[in-house]
């Protein structure tokens, strides 16, 4: 096992984030550091109206820029540029790490010369029921964990699990892919990851990587429009281009059986009505099926049905959101906090 010496730079990039970026810095205080890690904090804030930066500033990160303007994997570069650390982090300002985080995270950075690790953020509790459902969805997504340095992990595809609410790697791995793509204003934490991947760099999905997300949807509205946000079909294009369609194509293949599977449902009650024939109806079945039989997968492997109705709707709003932008009808997207 390594013994060397080693800082973590936890790098955050914020939009009016005021109110949370000083409970982010006390967990950050608060983690359990392992003997030779240091650790420090860097913020890029996108030009903030609500005083994020100075707020960051008095809660104590080690560093704190300002781009007005810029994109955010613009700042996530800029915050790689401004990092002393051999390790990086990045979360969310409305992120709240758990006290082992970094124990969990250093023994994995020190075992492997390059590694990529992530796991979703979970909304805080109490979790209302659409909340507790999209948990439970993350949780159930990938059957295949093993066991590695003692923990559940996991490894086949992993780097689907990693965003950069909660992503942790060597500096190395950021350098061998260059960086976010400036070009994508959101998705490119998924594209990140995805470079990762395809340069046979270890990318594990680790649930003890534990945080807290306190920005998750509250409503359906929310969720509606933070998918609608995260939703960028040209990732998607770059990710199937680079892979020849072998990975990273769930998203994009739901959204277009949603899409041609809504067209039926919807032509199915003024064929039914003109033409007198009840069996048209039919049709309404498919897109029942797009979003039931995903609903179904993730509730056998939970082993519960006590989620199932609110995943139905869940997907139906994330088939929803993905199809609105696939289709070219949301050029435009403001970030889906504001």
């Amino acid at each position: 096992m390594d013994a060397q010496r080693h800082i973590l730079s936890i790098m955050v990039i914020t939009y009016n984030e005021a109110r949370h970026v000083a409970r982010l810095q006390r967990s950050v205080d608060a983690l359990r550091k392992p003997d030779g890690v240091q650790v420090e904090t860097i913020l890029v804030d996108g030009g903030s109206t609500d005083g994020t930066a100075d707020a960051a500033r008095e809660a104590g990160f080690t560093v704190v820029d300002v781009m007005p303007g810029a994109n955010i994997p613009v700042c996530r570069n800029r915050a790689a540029q401004l990092a002393s650390g051999d390790w990086f982090a990045y979360v969310d300002g409305d992120c709240e790490l758990a006290s082992d985080w970094l124990e969990v995270a250093s023994s994995f950075l020190r075992e492997y010369r390059r590694v990529l690790l992530g796991w979703p953020a979970r909304p805080p509790e109490p979790m209302n029921p659409l909340q507790a459902a999209w948990n439970f969805h993350w949780l159930n997504k990938n059957p295949h964990m093993i066991e590695v340095l003692g923990r559940q992990i996991v490894q086949h595809e992993g780097f689907r699990l990693a965003t950069t609410r909660n992503m942790v790697l060597h500096r190395t791995v950021l350098e061998a892919v260059q960086g976010f793509n400036e070009s994508l204003p959101t998705g490119e934490d998924t594209d990140f990851a995805f470079r990762v991947y395809m340069e046979k760099i270890p990318a594990f999905g680790v649930p003890d990587l534990r945080v807290i997300h306190h920005g998750e949807p509250v409503t359906l509205g929310q969720f509606y429009k933070q998918q609608l946000w995260h939703a960028n079909r040209r990732s998607y294009e770059h990710i199937r281009r680079l892979s020849g369609g072998r990975v990273g194509g769930n998203a994009p293949r739901f959204t277009w059986a949603f899409l041609f599977a809504l067209l039926a449902a919807l032509a199915s009650v003024p064929i039914a009505w003109f033409t007198g024939r009840v069996g048209w109806i039919a049709l309404l079945l498919p897109w029942l099926a797009v979003i039931g039989l995903p609903a179904t997968f993730i509730s056998l492997k939970g082993r519960t049905l006590r989620h199932f109705p609110m995943l139905c709707l869940l997907y139906a709003t994330y088939g929803w959101a993905r199809m609105i932008d696939l289709i070219g009808l949301s050029p435009h997207k403001p970030s889906w906090k504001s």
